[in-house]
């Protein structure tokens, strides 16, 4: 009788599994995933384990790892929130980097999916139309449009590339002892030298894009 009850609980257990089981669900699973343990260690059969279910399953829902990633590009991407249309478009401009920064840090695995695939999904998409959109109602043209996102995109994976790999606070104390010897031959970056030891990737970030938006004001006059 215990055993048959095992079968039975199993059973509606599996069947519960099978129909809240969706694209959507996969596809925040493997977000947190990648967030708690990297993107490297993600595997289906490890995902599967996550949700319950057999790796196979998985493939009802995403058709390989490939469409796995985009769906968790475009997860990101549409975890960004967007500007009110109705403020000042360097007020969106800044307003957005800033948005689009922190969801790049919250999820630093992001920027190793785009750079080895790309995206070109819903979620992107609707971000890259909604920055666009900023550019040509300010009154910019299409070619300076197109300028100011390369800009913006190229500034934004940067950044959020360099913070992604950026060596620990005890790998630059090891390099503080050296600076005597180094100011002899490179005096002027012996003299940034503190500087770069405790770069805040945020604030250089912002930096440049005010440096950005600045540059663009001035097109745009």
């Amino acid at each position: 009788d215990d055993f048959g009850d095992f079968l039975s609980y199993d059973e509606n257990v599996t069947t519960e599994t099978r129909t809240t089981l969706n694209r959507d669900r996969v596809v925040e699973a493997a977000v947190a995933y990648a967030d708690t343990h990297g993107i490297d260690d993600m595997s289906m059969r490890k995902l599967g384990a996550e949700l319950g279910v057999e790796a196979m399953s998985l493939y009802n829902h995403v058709d390989d790892k490939a469409d796995l990633y985009n769906g968790m590009i475009d997860y990101v991407f549409g975890s960004i929130q967007l500007p009110d249309p109705g403020l000042e478009w360097k007020v969106q401009t800044r307003a957005i980097g800033k948005e689009a920064m922190e969801q790049f840090g919250n999820h630093s695995w992001v920027v190793f999916l785009l750079m080895q695939q790309g995206n070109t999904g819903p979620g992107s998409l609707q971000f890259m139309d909604r920055v666009v959109s900023i550019f040509l109602d300010a009154g910019f043209n299409e070619n300076d449009t197109h300028h100011a996102w390369q800009m913006l995109a190229s500034h934004t994976m940067g950044y959020a590339f360099q913070s992604a790999v950026a060596p620990d606070s005890h790998e630059y104390a090891k390099l503080e002892p050296q600076l005597p010897q180094l100011a002899a031959t490179f005096p002027n970056v012996a003299r940034i030298a503190p500087n770069l030891f405790n770069c805040a990737y945020d604030e250089e970030y912002l930096f440049g894009l005010e440096i950005i938006i600045d540059g663009l004001e001035s097109r745009l006059r």
